[in-house]
């Protein structure tokens, strides 16, 4: 289920934080829950907090901006979040995924390749939190911003 409000209402937490213009500890005091809507969680955890050090409170400006390529991502992740597609990759979150870490230790990296394969073979990670190229690609033919002001 898509939870359009949330969806919003992190969209644009999002810009703010990628455009330094809150610290990062205002983002996730601001974060919206939703139980129904797995994207909010999954690109919290997968892709914005992995945008900063939680150790002290920064904003993404100066020498900590964020690098073009970072830009380009948070740039997907919100049109995925301003579209109305379902999340469809595997749900594993937060605290979770700390098992997968030390597994991935012990076998010297073995087991974190064994997951990186079989998440390849449900669908393009190279678009995530898209699962296809084609999702990917009808979304950015109807841009959310500036659409049609050019």
């Amino acid at each position: 289920m898509v939870d359009r409000a949330a969806r919003d209402q992190f969209v644009e937490l999002i810009r703010h934080l990628a455009a330094g213009q809150i610290s990062n500890d205002e983002f996730e005091d601001r974060v919206p829950r939703s139980q129904n809507d797995p994207a909010i969680g999954a690109v919290f955890w997968n892709g914005a907090w992995l945008l900063y050090d939680d150790l002290r409170q920064y904003k993404l400006v100066g020498k900590c901006r964020l690098p073009k390529e970072a830009r380009r991502e948070v740039a997907r992740w919100v049109l995925f979040l301003k579209s109305d597609l379902e999340y469809e990759w595997p749900r594993l979150l937060g605290v979770y995924r700390f098992p997968g870490y030390v597994l991935n230790v012990i076998t010297l990296g073995a087991m974190g390749w064994m997951i990186r394969t079989q998440l390849h073979r449900r669908g393009d990670a190279s678009v995530w939190p898209f699962m296809r190229c084609s999702d990917y690609e009808a979304a950015l033919a109807k841009p959310p911003y500036l659409a049609g002001a050019l």
